[in-house]
Parts: structure tokens; sequence; C-alpha cells
């Protein structure tokens, strides 16, 4: 037994380090994992956000999406987004379930482009088990991501029409 101490300890620090690692790892995975699917995140280079507020006001009013202002700094806004026809269809079937028709948005300035975080109404496809509220979840989360980047490619667009 006295012999065999050298591989045991070993072995024992081999098998620690391996459990460290995996932790670690798996630990990082599980947290990425999550973010994705609690936030929507974008980046836009070359914007403001007074120009993606302005563009993004247009855009939702064209979208049959209501938009409150929350609180308004020189630097970055907080609005809400609200969905009012997934809120009647929402609600019709579970009014629970009715705030995925309702997202929080943050427009900060990222020094040389804005930066966009949003609550993701995906996250009632973990929460609620129900197909259609899964179905509609799922769709105004897309349809959320399309917006977001329709309106950086319009301001593109209509800066390059400008120069």
């Amino acid at each position: 037994m006295i012999k065999n101490k050298p591989f045991f300890i070993i072995t024992a620090i081999g098998i620690f380090s391996t459990l460290i690692f995996l932790y670690i790892f798996v630990y990082g995975l599980a947290v990425r994992t999550v973010k994705s699917s609690v936030l929507i995140e974008k980046a836009y280079p070359n914007l403001t956000p007074a120009e993606y507020l302005n563009e993004l006001k247009i855009s939702a009013s064209k979208n049959n999406l209501k938009i409150l202002e929350v609180r308004k700094e020189r630097d970055f806004y907080i609005i809400q987004m609200v969905n009012e026809k997934y809120l009647d269809e929402v609600s019709a079937v579970s009014p629970q379930a009715t705030l995925l028709a309702i997202v929080n948005v943050v427009i900060y300035n990222l020094g040389d482009g804005v930066g966009v975080v949003a609550t993701n109404p995906y996250l009632w496809d973990i929460i609620y088990p129900s197909n259609y509220i899964d179905d509609k979840a799922e769709s105004f989360s897309n349809e959320l991501s399309d917006i977001f980047d329709g309106i950086y490619w319009s301001l593109k667009e209509k800066k390059r029409e400008l120069k």
C-alpha cells in the first residue's frame, strides 16, 4: 500500500482537476445558454442611440407595436414595446402568459455604435407549457430580431444615399 501512495496522489489530482475543468466548462455553457434564451442582444456600428430610437419608432408604428419610453438619458434609452395584437390573442388563451407581448428594451451607446438589449419573449417557450404560446412567443421573438436588424440596414441605406 505504501508503494502505491504516489499513484493514488497523482490519480486523485487528475480526477479532481478533471472535475474542476468540467464544472467550469459546464457552468459557462449553462450560463451562455440561459443568457441567450433570456436576452436578445444586438450591436450595430456607426449609429447613435437617438438615431436608432427614432427609426425604431417609425418601424414600430409600421409593425403595430406600441412604444412606451420608460427612461431617457443622453447615452441610453429604456423603452417598452407592446404588441397589442399578441396581447389580445394570448390573453384570450392564457392571462398568465400575456407578459410575452411586452418587451423591455435598452438602447445604449457603445462609443462607435449602438447596443440593443431586449427581453426575449421566446423565454415563454420554457416557462409556459402550451404549443400555442410557444408558437406566439417564437414568432414575436423572430419578429423583434428582424425589426432590430432591419432598422440597422435601413439606416445604413439612408446614410449611403445621403453621401
